[in-house]
């Protein structure tokens, strides 16, 4: 097993497993639009519940930015990648391409959730049932020297990175099939730690509010790989 993978992919697999640039962005308009009409601009419909993003967080969040950046806006940072990442979710668990290519949360396809979605409609799946079960325990905003960006193209780092420590804990999945079967995928019945590492920016848009937009999202563990190093700085 690597040590790092696209996340986007293992998004999805933790919905099914623990039951988990300015050109690159449209850019957010500058007057608030209403909710259908914005989900009906971006060619998403129906447009998601209004809550779907709704994300809360009482862990520690470190800010690794040698003071580029204050206190306030490392939390800001965070919240609105916390935030992010429910948007991912809710596509994957609800098999929603046209939300995963709607490019706000990251790039059409959500770094490999458009792909997941493909597979389970392959296999007659219509969505997936799964509770909570990752919990984020500690979050740090990190910044990436030019050089390392450089030296690691692969990688895709940004001048930020943000960094979610999460601990599962056990769970079940259910994947519901269009003809009303149900069936249990999996489940996990020990707890363990798992690392995100996302890459992008953070913007603020008219109708959504607060984002972290994922150019690329990895899921690491902390090595001495470049991204094992920068995973491993956030500690439980």
């Amino acid at each position: 097993m690597t040590n790092k993978t696209r996340f986007s992919v293992c998004m999805l697999a933790v919905l099914i497993c623990v039951a988990s640039v300015a050109s690159e962005l449209k850019p957010a308009s500058t007057k608030p639009v209403s909710w259908e009409a914005y989900w009906a601009s971006v060619k998403v419909s129906p447009p998601p519940p209004r809550n779907f993003l709704d994300a809360s967080f009482s862990g520690r969040i470190d800010n690794l930015t040698n003071g580029q950046i204050s206190d306030a806006t490392a939390r800001k940072w965070v919240l609105a990648d916390l935030r992010r990442g429910m948007g991912d979710i809710y596509a994957g668990q609800n098999l929603r391409e046209d939300i995963a290519n709607a490019n706000i949360f990251g790039p059409p396809g959500l770094n490999g959730t458009d792909r997941g979605i493909q597979s389970l409609r392959a296999k007659g799946i219509e969505r997936i049932e799964a509770p909570t079960v990752a919990v984020v325990i500690a979050a740090a905003v990190i910044s990436v020297p030019k050089q390392v960006q450089a030296e690691n193209p692969v990688d895709g780092l940004t001048d930020y990175v943000i960094v979610l420590l999460y601990r599962s804990k056990p769970g079940k999945a259910t994947a519901i099939y269009r003809d009303g079967r149900r069936e249990v995928m999996e489940t996990r019945s020990s707890e363990e730690l798992r690392w995100q590492l996302d890459t992008g920016h953070f913007f603020e848009h008219a109708t959504l509010g607060p984002l972290w937009y994922q150019k690329n999202g990895w899921s690491c563990r902390p090595d001495d790989t470049v991204l094992g190093k920068l995973c491993g700085r956030v500690k439980p």
